[in-house]
């Protein structure tokens, strides 16, 4: 298996996903339909579901390569309406945000505010989510509270939450505000991956078990940034042995016109080839 996540959040759900063929996830804060994408290897399995992500050009890849999916570009809160967003640098994509709080942290960068819609989980799911939702990723930092609190939990039941749970760039943990909602409505925690907390009903104790596990090497798993380079690597590589290739091939071709030459002016002038040659 490939992992797209960034810290390989879709190796534990494809754990427990594994002999599933088809499935609905919804992913709040889609971001990048590849890079750091908790849904792209299940997208890539046939899955489908639908991706929230403010940003125009987010957003438009995703439209782009997931076509089948319902990409919305908008923000979700626990009221709908129209609020600012900050766009990070296109280096550090994943720190756009709606918290101007967080923006003051990153006072070397420079953000870009825009003016986004605003919805809610729990209309989203009313609007586009048709039978169950397999999971739900919500990675919006530090809005999670927001985009919980704006859900309609007792409708609409994912079998599996994964909430990014520390605050941005940090190691500092952040649930306490949400959790007690999740935990209200029959969630409990079955792992912390030190990034993210996995959540599963209380009641799942199959889910419970399989997301209880970080990603590990038992897991086989191979980091979609690794495979790239290599990928890249070998590449690389074929350039350079097809150059040597037409190089070689140049060299026979000058040492064949040369040798012509040779002959040409043995037949012209024999004397004067012969010392040339000594």
């Amino acid at each position: 298996m490939i992992s797209y996540a960034q810290n390989a959040e879709d190796v534990v759900l494809a754990r427990l996903f594994r002999n599933q063929t088809a499935g609905q996830y919804v992913d709040v804060g889609a971001g990048h339909p590849t890079e750091d994408s908790v849904t792209k290897h299940f997208s890539d399995a046939g899955w489908h579901g639908v991706n929230v992500e403010p940003m125009e050009r987010e957003h438009r890849l995703l439209c782009e390569e997931r076509p089948d999916d319902v990409n919305l570009q908008v923000a979700l809160a626990e009221h709908g309406g129209r609020a600012p967003f900050f766009e990070a640098p296109l280096e550090n994509r994943g720190a756009s945000t709606m918290s101007r709080h967080i923006v003051e942290r990153y006072r070397d960068q420079v953000f870009t505010p825009v003016t986004v819609d605003v919805t809610t989980l729990a209309d989203v799911c009313r609007r586009h989510v048709t039978g169950g939702i397999d999971f739900l990723k919500i990675d919006v930092e530090g809005q999670e509270e927001a985009v919980i609190r704006g859900a309609d939990w007792e409708q609409f039941r994912p079998r599996v939450l994964v909430v990014e749970a520390t605050e941005p760039n940090s190691t500092v943990e952040s649930h306490a505000a949400w959790e007690p909602v999740l935990l209200e409505h029959g969630y409990r925690c079955a792992l912390f991956d030190g990034l993210n907390r996995f959540y599963a009903e209380a009641g799942d104790e199959a889910a419970l078990a399989t997301l209880a596990v970080p990603a590990n090497v038992l897991d086989g798993y191979e980091p979609w940034r690794w495979v790239r380079r290599i990928d890249g690597a070998q590449a690389h590589i074929k350039k350079v042995e097809a150059s040597r290739v037409v190089a070689e091939q140049w060299a026979e071709q000058l040492d064949s016109r040369i040798r012509m030459l040779a002959d040409r002016a043995r037949a012209l002038d024999p004397e004067r080839a012969e010392g040339l040659e000594r």
